[in-house]
């Protein structure tokens, strides 16, 4: 019987397979042509353009103009852009476009026009005097004058007292002004003076001061105190914070909040209301208890989360059954009644610390005791982990065979039932439960629904509402549609099935989910709000197995419904995502006219040029690459370079960008241009590794070596690449090798590449639930290439979580050995690595490795980077720091030891001009912020950050803008909109917004806290 069903399976397969055939692109465009009823749409004229122009063209000049000129020509914009009415402002469609305080901001002359700024807006006085003093606060700050602030805000205050307004809204501008006070002097002040200014509202607080109690509430922010005052005065301020009663409080530094914590278990009995948040390291176990037992029916805000670390506490201490206790305590709520919930990565993380066999322990008693709890999957993978998948596969099967399980926890479990199987290596009878999954379709969470809409119906009878039968069929409509409405999780499914076909070289089994995927997609109803989601989803599963023509015809009617007239619809659809898709079919297909036929003869596009979809991608797939593609595809050589140009600024970490550039260029030096790219990002590989393989194609051998080996010294590892081209460079190393004769060292560096490629392929075995067999795969991989810290610290993991500590320690030493010569400047972490210095045993190793290391000169700057990395670990900030400076003193230009030292400027208590310091060299080495964030906007030298912002922008190479590539169809219908909306018609962009980007470097300054405050009081100071 079985053998017939197959059969049928696989003619059904067989009949889709001869079937299909593509369209093409000429025929679903006319479709869409003869759907589509186009109408006009009104926009007003934009008012503000001709003042943004004016702010763009000193942006340029005000560097070459003389003090005096720029900062009357600034303050002439300001004043230009506050007598602007609000309504004008706004009528703009693209918010990016919309002109604000901050635009002007962004036309500042330097900070040598600053003092000229100052004095003009002291000798200001317009109509709106409360403005005026707003407009000279900012140039004191700008300016760093401490005696012009404070005399500003005086005179701000005098200001508020003199005018005619009503009541409310005096107090509104007097609180107003008393939070810029605050604001300013947390930002500005020094350490003292923030002290005592914290301590100003700490005593209105204890005094019962109404307007402290309304501006903060019950919430109290906390400065470093230890940092700004030392362990003895923060002690006694934090004592009275803890006697206030307040429902929560927060701290800015990791020493205040340790210390606030072990202040709050001695001081228990003057508590008056449960501080959860104080429970926030493993270390705190005790504090949860002592607040536990004083407020025993406490569900007050963050209590969950101390719960949590509780938990993880008790895990941790093999104390299982207090641990199964509290997962079922019902006071361990917050105060909107969210349950206790366990977070699986904070389990994942105990694992790697060899605490696995407890955290497997303490999930096994949990689902013993309640095989409802959704931890079956996590308790599956763990389980492979440990080498005891039969035994998780038993357990889940004997727990399905209990009675009184709700249909819902029998639904959940059996979902994991394949799983199980399939990680125990019973893959037929896996294959079987999840086809049998499959033939039951969806899951409509009918008994879910009905479970809430009954509910729903006794809560309402209580308060005497009768129920009707269409008020019960609406209350389980809306209970299914609150959780997923079954389809992406049956998508996912068939996705596994398809997979598992693919791995085990099993055809039917993809076909067969590939026809359980289609069949559940065409029954939605086209009006269902998830349908457009699941279908996308479904596209790309096509085209990963190689069904372009069914994916077109789904695309096609789906693109039908969205461009029909709908009387619900409200304004034109945004068809670029799915038209972006259909461009990808038939790239994929190699059908370029159809792909180019997409671009330039739909009408639908929301922008007419290709450059208003620059960072927009259709999948994985740049929407700029598709085009080029197509173009190339034409023999349009001449517009795909251009495209691809334009693509490698936009995208520098993506390969298969450079490897149609390489096709294309024609021109100036290839080499040229590949420079100019990694000028642009000095910590970006791909470029240096496509230059290589220029190079060897010419035949310059030794250039073509030194400029790979450049690659890999950036980031050895080349973790955040995905698969199938991390370690490129060294693939590109083993060819430059083996033209040198050098074919052993080749050898070894294809080895690197194989261990990657092979621990890809088990992530996609592990992926689908053969997890034995991924482990398998996984170790595997790890012995192509020995000699590397990833593979090492990978097999010394695995050991930590099987128990095998002695091996566990042998793998560590030689992992942390290698390590320093496979850091660069930046690291990206190597599969299964991120853990490394996780839990005592490997901290100790590691500790001897590098300390001995660090003591033969001369040391490398990785050394002292690790030594940091490893005190970061083991919770010991300033130690780390130390280590850091030491790492940055040898080597300035090292990217990530400056991000972790400013990372520190709580925990070490780093002075103010340290971090402000790390934070400047982290924007000078990155000044793109793609590797790390810099950190400008606690800076209050601005003076200092508003130079530094301007040199980055000179220094720079120039970024290509400007029109790329008409889209011809959409361009002629966003025209005649235009047309017959006398000339305004856009749908969501303007004209300038995709024509020349926004200045990433300038708006840097509008990220600094100050700035921001400043921004927000001009703007509201006003009366428009």
């Amino acid at each position: 019987m079985k053998a017939l069903i197959h059969l049928a399976i696989f003619c059904c397969v067989s009949a889709l397979a001869q079937t299909e055939a593509y369209q093409g692109a000429e025929a679903i465009l006319k479709q869409l042509s003869e759907k589509a009823l186009e109408k006009p749409v009104e926009k007003k004229a934009d008012p503000v353009e001709e003042l943004r122009l004016k702010v763009k063209a000193l942006q340029r000049e005000a560097a070459a103009l003389v003090p005096a000129e720029a900062a009357q020509r600034w303050l002439a914009l300001m004043d230009a852009y506050l007598t602007i009415p609000r309504e004008q402002l706004y009528s703009q469609r693209a918010h990016e476009d919309r002109l604000t305080v901050s635009t002007v901001i962004t036309a500042l002359p330097p900070p040598s026009a600053w003092d000229e700024i100052g004095h003009l807006l002291d000798q200001r006085k317009t109509t709106v005097p409360i403005q005026d003093g707003a407009l000279r606060l900012f140039g004191a700050v700008l300016r760093g004058d401490e005696a012009a602030r404070l005399q500003s805000l005086e005179k701000l205050r005098q200001s508020v007292t003199e005018q005619k307004m009503e009541d409310y809204q005096r107090e509104s501008y007097q609180e107003s002004i008393d939070r810029m006070a605050e604001t300013l002097d947390q930002l500005t002040g020094s350490d003292s003076s923030k002290v005592a200014s914290f301590e100003k509202r700490l005593k209105l607080l204890e005094e019962g001061d109404e307007r402290t109690r309304d501006r903060y509430g019950d919430h109290l922010e906390i400065p470093d105190l230890v940092r700004f005052a030392g362990e003895e005065q923060a002690k006694a301020l934090l004592i009275r914070v803890l006697k206030l009663g307040l429902e929560s409080i927060s701290f800015d530094g990791r020493a205040t909040g340790l210390l606030a914590s072990s202040l709050a278990l001695e001081n228990i009995d003057e508590l008056k209301k449960p501080l959860w948040e104080l429970v926030h390291t493993l270390d705190h176990a005790t504090l949860y208890e002592a607040l536990n037992k004083k407020f025993p029916k406490s569900g007050a805000r963050n209590r969950r989360y101390a719960a949590r670390v509780y938990l993880l506490a008790l895990v941790a201490a093999d104390r299982t059954e207090e641990a199964l206790k509290l997962v079922k305590d019902p006071s361990a709520t917050d105060d909107d009644g969210n349950e206790f919930s366990i977070d699986i990565g904070d389990l994942d993380e105990m694992g790697r610390q060899g605490l696995g066999a407890q955290v497997l322990a303490f999930l096994r008693r949990l689902l013993e005791e309640d095989p409802s709890m959704s931890f079956w999957r996590d308790f599956i993978e763990l389980s492979a982990q440990q080498n005891a998948s039969p035994a998780a596969l038993k357990l889940l099967q004997d727990s399905l065979s209990k009675p009184g399980l709700t249909p819902k926890a029998r639904a959940e479990m059996q979902s994991h039932h394949y799983l199980a199987l399939l990680a125990a290596d019973q893959r037929d009878e896996g294959i079987r439960v999840l086809r049998e999954l499959l033939a039951e379709g969806p899951r409509s969470n009918v008994s879910d629904g009905e479970e809430v809409a009954k509910e729903m119906r006794q809560r309402w009878e209580q308060v005497g509402v009768h129920v009707t039968p269409e008020m019960l069929a609406r209350f389980q409509q809306q209970a299914s549609g609150m959780a997923d409405g079954g389809e992406h999780t049956y998508l996912g499914l068939c996705n596994q099935m398809a997979v598992i076909g693919r791995l085990l070289g099993r055809p039917e089994l993809t076909e067969e989910g590939l026809l359980a995927a289609i069949a559940a997609v065409e029954k939605m109803p086209v009006e269902d709000q998830q349908r457009a989601a699941v279908l996308e989803g479904l596209v790309e599963m096509l085209l990963r197995f190689q069904h372009g023509p069914k994916a077109e015809a789904l695309l096609a009617g789906h693109l039908s419904h969205l461009v029909t007239p709908n009387e619900k619809q409200r304004g034109r659809p945004r068809l670029d995502e799915p038209l972006g898709l259909l461009a990808a079919i038939y790239e994929e297909a190699g059908r370029h006219e159809d792909a180019l036929a997409v671009f330039e003869q739909s009408p639908h596009w929301g922008a007419p040029d290709l450059a208003a979809f620059e960072s927009t991608s259709a999948g994985r797939r740049p929407l700029l690459l598709l085009a080029a593609q197509a173009l190339a595809g034409v023999g349009r050589i001449e517009d795909a370079q251009r495209v691809i140009r334009r693509a490698v600024q936009d995208y520098p970490g993506k390969d298969p960008v450079y490897e149609l550039l390489l096709k294309l260029w024609k021109g100036q030096p290839l080499e040229t241009l590949l420079d100019e790219l990694a000028r642009r990002d000095r910590f970006e590989e791909r470029p240096l590794i496509w230059k290589a393989r220029v190079l060897l194609a010419a035949g310059k051998v030794d250039e073509a070596e030194k400029t790979v080996r450049a690659a890999i010294s950036i980031d050895p590892s080349d973790g955040e690449q995905g698969k199938g081209d991390r370690m490129r460079a060294y693939a590109v190393l083993a060819e430059i090798l083996e033209k040198k004769g050098d074919v052993d060292t080749a050898k070894i560096m294809r080895g690197a590449v194989s261990a990657i490629r092979k621990s890809e392929e088990a992530d996609e075995w592990w992926e689908v639930g053969l997890l034995s067999e991924a482990v398998r795969r996984y170790e595997a991989a790890l012995l192509d290439f020995a000699d590397a810290y990833c593979v090492q610290s990978r097999l010394a993991l695995r050991y930590s979580e099987l128990g095998q500590f002695e091996k566990a320690e042998q793998h560590y030493l030689r992992a942390f050995e290698l390590m320093p010569d496979s850091f660069g400047r930046v690291e990206s972490h190597c599969f299964g690595c991120e853990g490394a210095f996780s839990g005592q045993r490997a901290q100790n190793v590691a500790d001897k490795v590098f300390t001995r290391l660090a003591s033969r000169p001369p040391v490398k700057a990785q050394v002292h980077y690790l030594l940091g990395y490893l005190r970061e670990a083991q919770q010991r900030p300033v130690e780390a720091a130390a280590s850091y400076r030491e790492a940055v003193k040898t080597d300035p230009d090292y990217l990530n030891a400056w991000k972790e030292l400013a990372s520190l400027a709580d925990t070490a208590q780093l002075t103010r001009e340290e971090s402000e310091n790390a934070a400047l060299q982290i924007f000078r080495l990155d000044p793109s912020g793609r590797h790390s964030s810099a950190g400008l906007e606690e800076l209050r030298d601005l003076g200092r950050l508003w130079s530094t912002l301007l040199a980055a922008e000179q220094s720079l190479p120039s970024t290509e803008t400007g029109p790329l590539l008409p889209l011809t169809a959409a361009k002629a219908a966003i025209e005649s909109r235009q047309d017959a909306a006398g000339g305004n018609a856009w749908d969501t962009w303007s004209y300038p917004s995709f024509f020349s980007r926004r200045n990433d470097t300038r708006e840097k300054l509008l990220q600094n806290e100050l700035v921001q405050a400043l921004v927000s009081f001009i703007e509201s100071s006003g009366n428009r």
